[in-house]
């Protein structure tokens, strides 16, 4: 029995070691791995150093285009927006495309003139456009980064790191639109051409929902990735990595990712948390305003037991409206605080019931009838 006790915490130990993020073979210089709703790193190597984003630029290309842009708006292509290199549209001065034709230019076959041209029509330059690109970067959380292009291409000041295109994914996936163009895998032009997805692991890797790929010489092979399953949100960023590398790179990550974290729903939206006591209405049901939800590790390490407690208002009078906040639930574990979550009433609360209408009517009916038979007997 000794010898069974020994050979299992061997055995043990040799899984949780597998599952490490040391146990992620890499290319890469740098990437990391993220996930929606996590608030760590999963993966971390060289999350903050500084390095060129390539045509990972054009996610936040496309994020401005789908924030601030009418994509049905007809786009007019400047001597100065075909004026650049690399990968391309092959516009010429004068061509006209809808903003979405140029997004979708951008995303899918990194057209860096469709970019210039994005650039130009949400800002009317291509400098203003720089300055409202870095605006948005500092709005998300990206403090370490900054953009001179709206393309990718090298320029002296260009960068970002890791952690901070991870930032750019999270939000890329909570804007609409954003995989359903980053995850198509062909799209027909207005002008009937057809543009191929160069994200081959579209389709090939399961959850795979978009991203964007990226090269320079100075940057290297470069992607990043959203993916989800069973509701677990992951954004990988690899950069400087080398040829194939680049795809096998972001399956290792994606894989270890999906293979020891999970999404854990510790309260659901609108699920009823308890009773409120209110004043003429008696006890009210109050729900969860949102989820709340963690990541955490899954399988060999042992989860704790979610204990909810309630802080409810005092003294609230009817009415009360459907949604309106009457106090908090505090979700913790091994006495640690987990998360907070606001509660409201689901739905109209009224100053008075039929039920206590009829009870108000019942006991004024009583004490008449009271009244009466005193003076009665007084005669």
């Amino acid at each position: 029995m000794r010898y069974l006790k020994t050979l299992f915490c061997l055995v043990l130990i040799v899984l949780l070691v597998a599952n490490t993020a040391s146990s992620v073979s890499l290319v890469a210089s740098r990437a990391v791995l993220v996930a929606q709703g996590g608030s760590d790193l999963l993966f971390n190597r060289g999350a903050d150093v500084r390095h060129p984003p390539a045509s990972i630029t054009k996610v936040l290309t496309a994020i401005l285009a789908l924030e601030r842009g009418n994509l049905d708006a007809q786009v007019t292509f400047s001597q100065q927006a075909v004026s650049v290199g690399g990968s391309s549209l092959n516009a010429r001065a004068g061509d006209t495309f809808t903003l979405r034709d140029l997004v979708y230019a951008a995303m899918l076959i990194s057209a860096n003139d469709a970019s210039n041209a994005i650039a130009e029509h949400l800002a009317g330059s291509l400098d203003s456009f720089n300055e409202m690109m870095n605006e948005r970067a500092i709005e998300l959380g990206m403090r370490n980064s900054q953009f001179r292009n709206a393309h990718g291409m090298p320029e002296q000041g260009h960068f970002s790191t890791a952690r901070d295109l991870a930032l750019l994914g999270l939000h890329a996936h909570t804007v609409p639109l954003f995989t359903e163009i980053a995850g198509t895998e062909r799209y027909v032009l207005s002008s009937g051409r057809v543009l191929h997805n160069q994200n081959r692991l579209l389709g090939e890797y399961w959850g795979v929902k978009g991203g964007k790929t990226g090269f320079t010489d100075e940057a290297g092979q470069c992607l990043l990735l959203i993916a989800e399953r069973g509701g677990l949100v992951l954004v990988s960023v690899v950069l400087g990595s080398e040829g194939r590398n680049l795809w096998s790179d972001s399956e290792a990550l994606l894989n270890f990712g999906f293979n020891n974290f999970t999404r854990q729903v510790l309260v659901s939206a609108r699920q009823t948390l308890g009773l409120l006591e209110v004043p003429l209405a008696g006890e009210v049901l109050v729900v969860a305003k949102n989820e709340l939800s963690r990541v955490v590790r899954t399988a060999v390490v042992r989860q704790a037991v979610p204990h909810i407690d309630l802080e409810l208002q005092k003294s609230l009078w009817p009415p009360l409206k459907p949604g309106q906040v009457v106090g908090e639930a505090i979700v913790t574990a091994d006495g640690a605080q987990l998360g907070r979550v606001e509660l409201t009433v689901p739905s109209y609360v009224p100053l008075f019931t039929a039920a206590r209408v009829s009870i108000v009517i019942g006991v004024m009916t009583l004490f008449f009838a009271v009244v009466k038979l005193r003076r009665r007997w007084r005669r």
